[in-house]
This record gives C-alpha cells, structure tokens and sequence, in this order.
C-alpha cells in the first residue's frame, strides 16, 4: 500500500509542476526586468538563469515516465527524494533573491517581498501531496528575508518580520497538512480497492472449503482456450452425506466436506481447477493431456478416498458417485448438464458408481430435453389427455370406477410414459399446470357418468405429497369441483406415498380435501414410507395394494401371506381394499378367495379414451375372456 500512495504522491506532484515551474519562471522573469530597469547587472541575469535551470530540471523530471508500477516503495521515494532536493535548490537560489535588494533595502524591495510571498504560496498550493516539495523551497528565502527586515530595525519592520514568520509558519502547516491529508485519501483509495479485491476473491471462493465455487469456476474456466482440450469435467456427489448432518450435526458435516475436498485435491492431476458447486456437490475439471491415468481409473480413485472410512463416523458410511464428460470446448453449462446427467444414471447403479456420458446417454438426454420443450405445448393441444382404467367389482364384474392414468404419443419420441411426464412437468415448473388438466378431464369423466345415472361410479386421479406441500392444488380442486358442480363423493385423490418434507402441510390440505367428502385413496401401498402409520389417518378410506404384490400372486405364497394380512388390516380399519396389476384369472381368483372385491389390470382393460372408458362393460368382457376357453374345451372333445 505504501508503494502505491508514494506513486500517487509522485504523479499529482509531477502534475502541479507543470503549472508552478511557468509561473515561478514568469516571476523571476518579472525580477529580472526590475532589476534590468532599475540598472542591474549581471548579477540578476545570473540568477535568473540559475532559476530558470532549477525549474527546468524539474520539469524535464515530471515529463520523465519512470516504471514505478512495482510494489518497491522506494522507487517512487527516490524521485520524490529528487524533487525535494532540486526545491531545496531552488530555495537557495531564490535566497539570493536579497543580494539583488540589498537586504530588501531598495526601493524595489516591498515588490520582492510580494513576488516571493506569491511564489510561496503557489508553491504550497501545487505541491500539496508532497510537503518538503514546498517547505524546501520557502523556508531558506523567507527566513532571509525576515533576518534582512529584522536586521533594519524599527517598529515596523519587527512587524513585517514577525508577519514574515508568521506566513512561514502557515506555509509549513498547510503543506504539512496537505500531505497528511493527501496520503490519508490515497490509504483509503487503496483500502478500498484491496477490500473490493478481497471481496472479488472471496467471491469467487468456497468459504468452508476454499475451493472455487460456480461463480470462480465460471472466471476459470472463462480463461482457457480450445488448444489445452480436449477437457474432463467431473461432477462427484456424496452418497449418504445427510445421514451424517442428520446424525453427527452440521459441524462434522462440514469438517468431512473439508477432507473430502482435501482427498480430491490429492487425487487431481496438476493444475486441475476444483469447485464445490453446492452442498455436498464438487466439480473436477482438467485437460485430458494433464491426467498420467483414464478418466475412469481417476473416478475409482477418487471414490476409493472418498468412502475411505472414517473414524469420527462410526455408524455411517460415506460413498461417491460421479458423471464424466469429456468436451473439445470449455463451456460450463454445457458440462455440468451433461456430467449431472450421467451422475444420475451412476446413482442409479447404486452407491460407489461412476458413469460416463456417452452415446447412448446423450440419446436419452436428448429424449428429456425434447420431451420437457414440448409438454407445454402438448397440454395445451390436448395431445397430452387422460385415459380412465375400469375399475371392477370382482363378484359382480361391475365398473365401479375409474383411474385417470396420463397418455402422451410423442411425434418423435412415440408413448411417452406417465412418469416420464411428471418429471418434466416438475423440471419444467408445470405441474400445477398437469394437474389442473388432468382434474379437468376428471371432471368432465365425472359429468358424464352422471349424465348416464351412474353417480355410484367414482374416478380417481393421482396426488404425489410434493404436489400438495408445494401449490394450491387443493385450493383449485376445491375451487373446481364448486364452480363445474361437480359431486365431490365421485371424486378420488390416489396419494403416493413419498416423503413429503413438511407432513403438517400436506396434512393439513388432504383433510380439507376429505371434509369436502372427496375420498382419500393410499396409492402403491406397501412400497412407500410410514406404511402403517398411514394406516392410522382416518381419512384414508381406502388403499390400493402395489402392483408388485399382486402380480403373478397365484405363484407366490409370501405375497399371499402379505396381500391377506393387508385385507385384514383393512377390515379391521374400515378401510376398503383394492389391487392394481391384475393380469391373469389365477391372480383374480386369488384376491377374490382372499377378501379383496375390487381390482384393476390388464386382465380387465388397459386404460382407454374417455368414450371408450364409459361405454366399456366388465360383463361382456369377461364372457369373451373366457369364450375361447370353452371354445377349446368344445374343439378337444371332439
């Protein structure tokens, strides 16, 4: 900082003396015709010319461009140091200025007393960053010139010397005054901008880890060029990491995120840039060339150190998973897309994983990117409906519901699956916007069954808890069903069972849905969370048994035991039960010899149009289900 200020101090003092060297030579010039006039000599012209001397070498000083960039105080020092010494040679020449008047005893004398007080005071006014540029120059001529006044004698001139001194003395304070001042403005200066420094730095560094963050990776990866790649950016992310905060606590959370960047910084290849992007997120990011050992090799390495147990953490074990892009070019966006991409399809080959993006990878990334563009569009075209799935009576083979399941065939991309739409709908910010069409569809499923007089026949939709904690679903339902005149009774809400992050919000909302009288369905049940804890929410009133226990259930015991003691369970509460995924007779057979009087599968119907759905008769198909079957038996006989 010192350095700096003294540069400052050398540039505004090599700038005023561009202004005070032509007007302290006009001075002198101005002597130096008195002088002439009044019958001076050579005496005069010598002294002008030893001024005009003086000035010009102070001046050829200030046009000088000296390199003073460095941090060296004492290059910039050693040139103020020169001006002060050719001021203080000015000074003296200036001294002279008494012999020319004879102790300021000529007629000419008050005249020089001006001059000079004048030249004094210019002195001070354009040297202020720099306090002995001035006082060098006025202290030897103005004391002269007090002595000579002094040494007159009288009254008056004790006065004028006196005042002499007393300008002196101001002259000294004021240039003292404007260095401190001047220096005082130029710390701040350079306060500030290693306080905006700091802060840019900062900015650019992860506090905890002091590994770059996004906005630092930005800045490097902003400065490299095509010619270092081609380049592999990894995206590693903990496995089992919230267990530790949840268990230990957020300091030896911290404390870990900490090691684990040390162990990835062991591992990096020189010169690899490093950033933590977010939680328990880090990024890799190096040119190909730079790596002694494959991408792949590098990741298993990488993972090894990082699940390397620790002993601060006895009951949780902490992993790694890992997307690896490889890039010609350096663009940020584009790698951490496509890294988080196979991060993804790492994680769901288990803990411990790396995954490379390849091929097949950016086929499906481009399947994602193509199916979350056109959703919106889709929606609003009607191209992306509701199908309703029969729901039947076992004994009586009744249609008493529906289950409004999404349809979508892709102009590219053919049938787009259900659960691929509500992930996009949820990476797209639509899914207010999906569930607020398929309730419509609902509702217009619902209009028409009444209709037809069959108000006993309800239609589901489906719920996730995310839905509920995140909108006002269940103020647009609500809402609906009053302005459409809709019978709340025929409308069902089929709640999958994730883990919502707020339960009393979720709630909260389902039992305003359930006041309304619309019937509270838990869907997939037996593969979600909190199972039968569930089970105790009285406004469950009914729940639908997992496909995955139904299927094939004629052969398997164990789902048997499971999908008995569930009707059970159900009895017990009250609670109707139903199951999904019934494909064949045996497995009807089985749930209808077991207690459970509603289903729905394909051994009924897929799910159909709308016209379709409410024209189809459970009846009718059950008799050409099992037409060819006497057909055959009639063929073998004979």
């Amino acid at each position: 900082m010192e350095a700096g200020i003294l540069r400052d101090q050398l540039a505004d003092l090599s700038k005023g003396v561009f202004i005070s060297m032509p007007v302290g030579t006009v001075l002198s010039a101005l002597i130096l015709a008195v002088q002439l006039l009044s019958g001076g000599g050579p005496a005069a012209v010598l002294w002008f010319a030893v001024v005009a001397v003086i000035n010009g070498a102070r001046v050829v000083l200030a046009a000088a461009k000296p390199d003073v960039t460095g941090d060296r105080p004492d290059v910039a020092g050693d040139r103020l140091s020169l001006y002060g010494l050719l001021a203080l040679a000015s000074g003296v020449a200036w001294s002279f200025l008494a012999l020319l008047s004879d102790g300021y005893t000529t007629a000419q004398a008050p005249l020089y007393l001006i001059v000079l007080a004048g030249a004094s005071a210019g002195s001070v006014t354009y040297c202020t960053s720099y306090a002995p540029a001035s006082i060098n120059f006025i202290t030897l001529p103005l004391l002269t010139a007090a002595g000579c006044v002094l040494a007159k004698g009288g009254v008056e001139n004790y006065v004028l010397a006196f005042t002499i001194l007393l300008f002196l003395g101001g002259m000294i304070r004021g240039a003292l005054l404007g260095q401190s001042r001047f220096r005082e403005t130029s710390r701040l200066k350079y306060e500030a901008r290693e306080f905006a420094a700091e802060m840019e730095r900062n900015s650019r560094r992860d506090p905890l880890t002091n590994l770059l963050n996004r906005y630092g990776l930005e800045q490097a990866i902003a400065k490299l060029g095509i010619s270092d790649g081609p380049f592999v950016a990894m995206l590693i992310d903990l496995d089992g990491f919230k267990s530790v905060n949840d268990t230990y606590g957020h300091n030896i959370g911290d404390d870990l995120l900490v090691k684990v960047a040390r162990r990835i910084e062991e591992h990096a290849p020189r010169s690899a840039t490093i950033a933590r992007i977010g939680g328990d997120e880090f990024v890799l990011l190096f040119p190909v060339g730079q790596s002694p050992e494959p991408a792949g090799e590098l990741a298993s390495a990488i993972i090894a150190a990082i699940a390397n147990p620790d002993p601060e953490l006895n009951s949780v074990c902490v992993g790694a998973s890992i997307g690896i892009y490889q890039s010609d070019k350096p663009r940020l966006t584009e790698m951490l897309l496509k890294a988080d991409f196979a991060l993804y399809a790492a994680k769901r080959g288990g803990r411990n994983e790396y995954c490379l993006f390849d091929a097949g990878l950016d086929s499906a990334l481009e399947r994602k990117n193509c199916i979350e563009r056109d959703l919106r569009g889709a929606i609003e075209a009607g191209t992306l409906c509701s199908w309703f799935q029969p729901l039947v009576r076992l004994d009586t083979s009744a249609v008493v519901g529906f289950e409004a399941l999404l349809r979508w065939r892709h102009d590219v991309h053919g049938a787009i699956s259900p659960p691929e739409i509500v992930t996009a709908a949820r990476e797209t910010g639509l899914l207010s916007f999906l569930s607020e069409t398929v309730f419509r569809n609902c509702c217009a499923m619902i209009g028409e069954l009444v209709r037809q007089g069959r108000q006993d026949v309800r239609v589901a939709m489906n719920l996730s808890p995310r839905e509920l904690e995140a909108g006002n679903v269940d103020d647009m339902i609500l809402d609906g069903l009053k302005a459409k005149n809709v019978p709340a009774a025929m409308l069902e809400i089929e709640i999958t069972e994730e883990a919502p992050v707020d339960r009393d919000r979720v709630d909260e909302k389902v039992g305003r849905l359930a006041d309304a009288g619309i019937s509270i369905v838990l869907d997939d049940f037996g593969t979600g969370f909190s199972t039968l804890v569930s089970l105790k929410d009285s406004r469950i009133r009914k729940i639908k048994i997992d496909k995955n226990f139904v299927r094939d259930l004629a052969k398997s015991l164990e789902d048997q035991a499971v999908v008995e003691a569930v009707i059970g369970l159900g009895r017990t509460l009250g609670i109707e039960v139903m199951a999904e995924g019934v494909e064949t007779d045996a497995d009807r057979m089985i749930l209808r010899s077991l207690g459970c009087m509603i289903a729905q599968g394909y051994l009924f119907s897929a799910a159909l149009p709308m016209r379709d759905a409410l024209a189809f008769d459970a009846t009718g198909a059950a008799e050409a289900r099992f037409e060819p079957r006497r057909n055959s038996r009639s063929g073998n006989a004979a």
